[in-house]
């Protein structure tokens, strides 16, 4: 290390009292890990970093290694990174805006979402009045077919079509009030994130 140390000065020296016309000094780094000087970098070294100096030695100008395929690759990846950060960002700050927009207090957004889950509610209930009804209606029609069994008659078909279209619509309204009831923790759940960020940005702007 010393000895190229001393290698450079003595280039530097002898490149400063060569001629006026030779001030541009570049150094780079060979193949082998040794520093060269000279007045233009070779071109098997020129996607390598290397540094300009004055005569006196001083670096005027330094231009970075051109960087590989993987260097490229982290620089696209921690780019987009920071694309979607910025988005979520931005986003996140509209959505700030607008609960602050809407809502005057956090009980403001406690009362809409119990008038949402209740709104769901009024519909579970009307699906179970229907499964109800639907059930009664298809006892009846069992025991109107149990009637014609015990006369050694055949069950007519329009019993038995509406007794499989019953069990449709049973299945139906059950799907729809399982829907309506993973709906309900939906709208829970959102708006208890919704308390929580407002209670964040009142104490932010405190």
């Amino acid at each position: 290390m010393k000895k190229n140390s001393i290698l450079f000065s003595y280039l530097l020296l002898m490149f400063s009292v060569s001629s006026n016309t030779q001030a541009r000094i570049v150094c780079w780094t060979n193949s082998d890990g040794v520093r060269e000087c000279g007045d233009s970098v070779p071109p098997e070294y020129s996607q390598q970093g290397h540094k300009e100096f004055s005569e006196q030695g001083i670096i005027v100008d330094e231009t970075e290694a051109a960087m590989t395929d993987t260097e490229l690759e982290e620089l696209k990846r921690i780019t987009a990174e920071k694309a979607k950060q910025k988005r979520r960002e931005e986003m996140q700050k509209r959505r700030d805006r607008m609960l602050l927009d809407t809502f005057a207090s956090a009980e403001d957004i406690e009362l809409a979402r119990d008038r949402k889950i209740s709104a769901i509610d009024s519909s579970i209930s009307l699906a179970e009045r229907r499964i109800n009804n639907l059930r009664q209606e298809k006892d009846r029609l069992i025991t109107q077919a149990a009637g014609f069994e015990r006369q050694g008659k055949e069950i007519p078909g329009y019993i038995t079509e509406d007794i499989n279209r019953i069990d449709r619509q049973i299945t139906a309204n059950n799907e729809f009030i399982a829907d309506k009831r993973e709906e309900q923790e939906v709208v829970r759940a959102r708006h208890d994130r919704d308390i929580k960020r407002y209670n964040e940005i009142r104490l932010l702007r405190r």
